[in-house]
């Protein structure tokens, strides 16, 4: 019989702490998974804390700190000292190891305690989430816009060619699909004002979604747009609203943009759509980066919108590089290989050759040039915020574990040739994968 870890503990006392341990860390997965799924953190010491949870969380899964207190495993080394059998052999690294671990998330709940702002210490400045600042509407510069006249000219000819007089359902809906910074808006925009949309539809008006789907705002935001101006919406419940939309949409023809929506649930879309029946026709085009909400909302194929071709996105750079009174040729010849480099690497990204074009506007300093062709995106400080907004939102609509899966790619260096098998194999490894606990391979 092996010894007990202290002569002056009983095994049962030995086998509490192992419980207790196993208590905490679910404790620990839980919080750590809240984190990731319903919190935007931005506070440093809330990072440092949420990180140091994960640390020690990491710890319990090392074989070198005593503790192997997960999945199946976990299980059966509790199953091995059963309370009921009277003389419990509790292995003294074991323990050791789980006091150690506890005593670290001890020593976390003391700083978060002790080491914390509060209301007392001053008034606390609000650093607006990059996504609040992003706020689109329907006004557009058509001059500053390169490579998508045949995107709108195709989108309108598809909207006009269906009558929409269903006298089922007289709502169509559209949506426009492509990744953040592709230019979904810009697209929307150029359909929203084309003067054969303004002549075909009595009504028109743009709604900004992004993560909020409200329906009550939004249905506010289409009455505004619709009635007489100066007329202002006084309805707070939502069945009054949508009683009102349905009275100034009746027997109407109305064109509605649904700016970047992100909202999977049916029930939810049908509702906002309910009181749409009551038009003529109501088509309406909604942007997303997201297919499954374009096939959930769509009653027409949505239109996936590509990158710029590389013509498309060097007059795109030109533009965001010259003034309004200049001409390409107007680039110094130093530069030209340069830049153009710098928008073979942008891939057709819109927003990444007008950040990056932009940066170097009355630039004419080669090395300049070439510092932004050499230097990762990311590392530029400049675009940075234009960049994040567009793709934070994608990110943090990603499922926890899948955004996990992500993060763990970053592992790899850049142009690094990964196989399937491999990837699967590193998650599974690190426990990011949903799975029974089979062996079958992950592709």
């Amino acid at each position: 019989m092996a010894p007990s870890s202290s002569s002056s503990v009983s095994p049962e006392e030995d086998l509490e702490e192992l419980r207790k341990l196993e208590r905490t860390m679910r404790r620990n997965r839980a919080t750590l998974h809240d984190a990731e799924e319903h919190w935007n953190i931005r506070e440093e010491s809330t990072k440092l804390r949420l990180k140091e949870l994960k640390e020690v969380a990491l710890s319990a899964l090392d074989p070198s700190a005593g503790v192997h207190n997960t999945g199946k495993r976990k299980h059966e080394e509790m199953e091995a000292y059963p309370v009921d059998a009277g003389v419990v052999v509790v292995p003294n690294d074991l323990v050791l190891g789980a006091r150690k671990i506890t005593e670290r998330f001890n020593e976390i709940i003391h700083y978060s305690e002790h080491f914390s702002l509060s209301e007392n210490d001053g008034e606390r400045r609000l650093a607006p989430d990059l996504c609040t600042l992003r706020h689109t509407s329907s006004v557009v510069f058509d001059k500053s816009i390169v490579g998508r006249e045949q995107d709108r000219d195709k989108i309108i000819d598809k909207l006009l060619s269906r009558k929409g007089e269903n006298a089922v359902n007289p709502v169509s809906v559209m949506p426009i699909v492509g990744m953040g910074g592709l230019g979904r808006t810009t697209l929307a925009q150029l359909v929203y004002n084309s003067q054969r949309v303004r002549q075909s539809f009595e009504n028109r008006a743009w709604v900004f979604v992004s993560e909020n789907f409200d329906i009550k705002t939004m249905t506010r935001n289409i009455i505004t747009s619709i009635t007489e101006p100066g007329q202002q919406c006084m309805h707070s419940e939502l069945a009054d609203l949508q009683r009102k939309l349905a009275t100034v949409m009746n027997g109407q023809r109305v064109f509605l943009v649904l700016d970047d929506v992100w909202n999977e649930r049916r029930d939810c879309w049908e509702l906002f759509c309910a009181p749409m029946t009551a038009a003529k026709v109501c088509q309406i085009i909604a942007t997303t980066r997201s297919e499954a909400v374009a096939r959930l909302i769509q009653t027409m194929p949505f239109y996936p919108l590509n990158c710029l071709s590389f013509d498309e996105s060097w007059s795109l750079f030109c533009k965001a590089v010259l003034t309004a009174e200049q001409e390409s040729d107007d680039i110094p010849t130093n530069l030209i290989k340069i830049g153009k480099s710098i928008v073979t690497k942008c891939k057709g990204l819109p927003l990444a050759i007008k950040t990056l074009g932009s940066m170097l506007r009355y630039e004419n300093d080669q090395r300049r040039w070439m510092n932004v062709l050499e230097s990762e995106l990311w590392d530029l400080k400049e675009p940075r915020d234009d960049i994040l907004a567009a793709l934070e939102l994608s990110y943090k609509h990603m499922p926890v574990q899948l955004r996990r899966c992500f993060l763990c790619l970053s592992l790899f260096p850049k142009d690094y040739k990964i196989y399937a098998s491999e990837v699967s194999r590193l998650w599974k490894l690190l426990d990011l994968l949903d799975s029974d606990g089979s062996d079958n391979e992950f592709v």
